[in-house]
């Protein structure tokens, strides 16, 4: 199950987005840490291919993945940061089909079911997506993402819209997914790196500036008498 990226790199002309990005992942969840355009997105779209690197490969158990891109999609689960859905569908149109691309059973649709409840849409899932709220269609976003038991889940932004009750549900879906695949959590706010995150990359300014095990800055932050992990983020990125 090891997903690696090698000299990752992003130009828009002569604007640098990435810079020569590189990382092994092999299970567990990964945070992606850093400020609003630090390169998180860019680098999670040319992870997920919607976006192609201008330099670097992405390989999945030492094969490049566009010599197989369909297989490598079957085994990914994607939340972008602006997640578009068909508004005329029900919630429940909309993931059987999603259900249906990632070439799902179409007589099993239990785990469309099991996901909405976990998400607590299951009341509403026969309700227009037009009459969703904001949190609504980002808890959907996140059931979508899961459909098919994906390997590699990639989530940008994830708890944007979420309440309090809602952020720590979904806390509790990325630890427990951490356990089976590869998750890849890309977020500007601390604490959901914090709670959820075996290994963190802090990214400024298109770069990776550490790149840790969490027990790593747990001893930084205890060597260094900071307060959390927050204060040493910001000190890193130089936020302060």
């Amino acid at each position: 199950m090891k997903l690696e990226i090698k000299n990752i790199s992003k130009q828009y002309g002569k604007r640098t987005v990435l810079q020569g990005v590189s990382q092994e992942f092999s299970g567990g969840v990964y945070g992606l840490l850093g400020p609003n355009g630090a390169g998180k997105t860019t680098l999670l779209n040319i992870i997920a291919t919607v976006l192609k690197a201008s330099a670097g490969t992405i390989c999945y158990e030492q094969k490049n993945v566009f010599d197989d891109l369909a297989g490598y999609h079957s085994m990914v689960g994607y939340l972008p940061q602006k997640i578009g859905f068909y508004t005329h569908f029900t919630g429940y149109d909309m993931m059987k089909y999603m259900h249906y691309l990632k070439g799902g059973d179409r007589k099993n649709t239990r785990q469309i079911d099991e996901l909405l409840q976990r998400v607590n849409l299951y009341d509403v899932k026969d309700n227009k997506i037009a009459t969703y709220s904001g949190g609504m269609k980002q808890r959907l976003g996140i059931a979508q993402a899961f459909l098919e038991s994906p390997r590699i889940l990639l989530l940008d932004e994830p708890t944007v819209g979420l309440d309090l009750e809602e952020r720590a549900e979904f806390k509790r879906m990325i630890q427990e997914a951490g356990k089976e695949m590869t998750v890849i959590l890309s977020t500007h706010i601390v604490s959901d790196v914090e709670e959820t995150a075996d290994y963190i990359l802090v990214m400024n300014e298109g770069k990776v500036l550490e790149n840790h095990a969490m027990s790593y800055y747990m001893k930084q932050i205890e060597d260094n008498e900071l307060t959390g992990l927050e204060q040493y983020y910001l000190h890193l990125t130089g936020r302060k």
